[in-house]
């Protein structure tokens, strides 16, 4: 601030000029641009250089550089707020963006191997604390806090937990998993989408490993959870939505549905036929090969014999043909699902609660919406730009909304705790972080990394 006042001083010296602007002692530099403009001629010409001043621009103070990293971390100390009140909001964020990182599955693997060393052999049946101790190494010791904080608002929403007992002993997939999400938290959703459904942990949680085609001797029919779970959670929601986030309504007031249980059928001959795609051993592998020693990391493999076949409508109308390979049925379904309008809004509206309030306006969501159905270089989905619109939107930065009733957001108990740990810089004697939060915190606080009970991860469906 001294130093915008000396330069005005310098010109005013120089140049006589006519400054007007409106003072926000409290907010200036903080994000803060609404009725903060300023205005200046020469004595000739009263209308000239008129302009206003984006305080996002400005460098925050730490209260304001605090307030903008409790939206973008999962946890920040005070070295890091002094370090974005000096390099400013937007520059720190164009930083994260290009940082590269550690593929989550490395740190896994090396406390993996650092456990075998130290106790002799692997528990398997304890997977998932290697899992939970990954997640606390990254998140308290790398410097990669946008990244983490993305992934971890994904995972809120395209949900796999380990809090089943068919996944207990495979979370060297589960953090596979975790992994699309940490790769995928600047990249393309469409891609993320196509990761996520070919994963073995999705197919295992959301049963579409193992899926079979109709068999009506036998009177089965193809499983229809994730064909329900990829519209109705991942993408386009129950109702179909204005680009605000606001419900459609019908010529009699009615909502309109996005689809229905005979789309769910269309779409749930589509995930037939996948299954196993490597053993860790070489070994041939089968469609019925049991579930030791699988390769977890790979997707899943597709298997013509059990892929149903036969047309299918999809929620647009299209017709996906008769006899097209089972990849190819997976891709544009994928495809015409990720193109319909309400993706936009439906997942802008999940990132904008998980990162910075629980109750956006119509006018934030759209604006946000507006970027994730094109980056401004016809590229739709793209996360990296959505993200940076969450956080440098005006309802997100300006400070008039601090006081509003519905701003913010309730932090949930497990980023409470690791706000606390990063704060203090929590460290150990081993130099590592084995925090067993499933045991240590499931039970009093009802959360741990990835050990959600339901679908609808640890909130109401609805």
């Amino acid at each position: 601030m001294k130093r915008i006042l000396t330069t005005l001083c310098v010109l005013m010296f120089v140049f006589p000029l006519h400054i007007k602007a409106q003072t926000y002692q409290d907010y200036f530099g903080n994000g803060h641009s609404i009725g903060i403009s300023a205005s200046g001629s020469d004595l000739t010409n009263a209308n000239d250089a008129i302009n206003s001043i984006n305080g996002t621009d400005i460098l925050p103070d730490l209260a304001g550089a605090s307030r903008f990293l409790a939206q973008a971390t999962l946890g920040y100390n005070y070295e890091t707020i002094e370090y974005v009140s000096q390099i400013g909001i937007k520059e720190w964020l164009d930083e994260q963006l290009s940082m590269g990182f550690i593929p989550f599955t490395d740190g896994y693997d090396s406390i993996y191997s650092d456990v075998n060393n130290t106790i002799g052999s692997l528990d398997d049946g304890k997977e998932d604390e290697y899992l939970g101790y990954n997640f606390y190494e990254k998140t308290l010791k790398e410097q990669d806090y946008l990244r983490q904080k993305v992934a971890y608002a994904l995972n809120q929403i395209l949900v796999v937990s380990y809090d089943v007992s068919s996944n207990n002993d495979r979370s060297d997939g589960n953090s596979d998993y975790y992994n699309v999400l940490y790769d995928g938290a600047f990249g393309n959703y469409r891609d993320m989408l196509q990761e996520v459904t070919m994963h073995h942990s999705m197919g295992l949680y959301l049963s579409t490993f193992g899926n079979r085609k109709a068999d009506f001797i036998l009177g089965t029919y193809p499983d229809e959870n994730y064909a329900r779970e990829v519209m109705q959670l991942f993408t386009i929601g129950l109702h179909e939505l204005n680009n605000d986030g606001t419900l459609k309504l019908d010529e009699n007031g009615d909502l309109i549905p996005t689809y229905d249980i005979k789309d769910i059928q269309e779409l749930s001959k589509v995930f037939t036929g996948l299954g196993p795609a490597e053993r860790l051993d070489g070994s041939t592998v089968y469609y019925t090969t049991s579930l030791g020693n699988l390769n977890w990391r790979v997707n899943m493999a597709m298997y013509e014999l059990y892929h149903d076949k036969t047309e299918k409508v999809m929620i647009d109308g299209t017709v996906l043909p008769a006899g097209q390979p089972g990849l190819q049925d997976v891709n544009d379904a994928l495809d015409i699902i990720f193109n319909h309008p309400n993706v936009g809004p439906f997942v802008s509206t999940r990132l904008i609660q998980q990162m910075v309030k629980s109750n956006p306006s119509p006018a934030y969501i759209n604006r946000v919406a507006t970027v994730f159905n094109n980056n401004g270089a016809g590229v739709r989905g793209d996360m990296g730009a959505v993200v940076k619109a969450i956080l440098l939107d005006p309802e997100a930065r300006n400070c008039q909304w601090i006081e509003h009733a519905q701003s913010g957001k309730l932090l949930q108990p497990l980023e409470r705790i690791i706000g606390l740990f990063v704060a203090f810089d929590l460290q150990t004697p081993s130099g590592r972080i084995y925090f067993k939060d499933k045991n240590a915190l499931l039970d009093d606080l009802g959360q741990a990394f990835m050990a959600s009970h339901s679908v609808f991860n640890f909130f109401s469906p609805c």
